[in-house]
């Protein structure tokens, strides 16, 4: 339980030091926001996944996507302090939809390379 917590913790400091549009207040906002990121990604999207099995057969995955942004949405909303802004990306507005489908590729890119080193 303590090596995803990290990897998620690492990843959100990267993605709140690199982006101006992911805010995380302070290490204690840091810390929280990987707990709920970490649990609603190991317990609450297993149980989702399978509820979704249909939909995502039918969507050819893209319901994973979804479901992937509506628990980093839910995160952002359960965690004062930890906020994901629409951005401007090559000088084009993307709406808050948008920057949290690109904050979650980034974090599961981000998971995914940090799981290579830990």
């Amino acid at each position: 339980m303590l090596r995803p917590l990290l990897r998620t913790a690492i990843a959100l400091g990267i993605l709140a030091w690199v982006f101006p549009t992911v805010s995380i207040s302070n290490w204690v906002t840091l810390l929280f926001a990987s707990i709920v990121l970490t649990f609603l990604q190991g317990v609450v999207r297993p149980l989702l996944h399978i509820l979704l099995i249909p939909i995502n057969f039918v969507t050819l995955g893209f319901a994973s996507t979804l479901l992937n942004v509506g628990l980093l949405w839910l995160a952002t909303y359960l965690v004062p302090g930890f906020h994901i802004e629409p951005m401007f990306l090559f000088g084009v507005y993307v709406n808050e939809f948008f920057s949290l489908l690109l904050v979650s590729a980034l974090i599961g890119t981000l998971i995914s390379g940090i799981k290579l080193l830990l």
